[in-house]
């Protein structure tokens, strides 16, 4: 059980760093306003309503997705001009983030004999990832944003493959190479 109760925090972890990452990116490259907020905030209930319905979505497809749209957000909003246009398509890209967010949950379901564990969990993951990302970024700034939601990703896939014996196919290890190539690239 305690593979299962980690993985579901570390899960958490990785939710909290990247809305809060989202969020952080966003409102230094577009606007700090309520609307900027909200935008990420429904895009990601959007985004987690889909994945409760849609049963295509694996764990390496939800990881790979949600990392890979954070990175295309992560240029955008570095070098884009500010518009509206952006904040439409950042919400896309949120939106595909979240979906791993509701898919998690019929995915681990029954890996728990009760739901309510799971979510405890994760909530408690979560909360650890947003108060890690307002410490990291006060103390780092962007270059944590930058590295954050990678390393959470190949702390679940790391997991994944060697803690709770989920098999993964080449493709996860493959678009984490490519994501921290591009981190590098970025940062440099």
């Amino acid at each position: 059980m305690i593979n299962r109760n980690l993985y579901a925090f570390v899960t958490g972890v990785h939710f909290g760093v990247l809305q809060i990452a989202y969020l952080l990116i966003l409102q230094l490259s577009i606007s700090s306003t309520y609307l900027t907020y909200m935008v990420i905030v429904m895009s990601w209930m959007v985004g987690a309503a889909v994945g409760l319905w849609w049963k295509r979505v694996n764990t390496e497809l939800g990881l790979c997705a949600g990392l890979v749209s954070y990175y295309l957000i992560y240029l955008l909003a570095a070098f884009a001009p500010p518009s509206h246009l952006t904040l439409l398509v950042s919400a896309l890209g949120v939106a595909i983030t979240g979906i791993w967010a509701g898919r998690f949950f019929i995915v681990m379901q029954p890996l728990f004999r009760r739901v309510d564990g799971m979510f405890f969990h994760e909530n408690n993951g979560f909360f650890v990832g947003v108060v890690t990302v307002f410490i990291g970024f006060t103390l780092t700034g962007l270059p944590f944003l930058l590295w954050a939601p990678l390393v959470t990703a190949t702390t679940l896939v790391v997991q994944a493959r060697w803690v709770t014996g989920m098999h993964l196919r080449w493709v996860t290890p493959v678009l984490l190479c490519m994501a921290c190539g591009l981190a590098v690239m970025l940062s440099t």
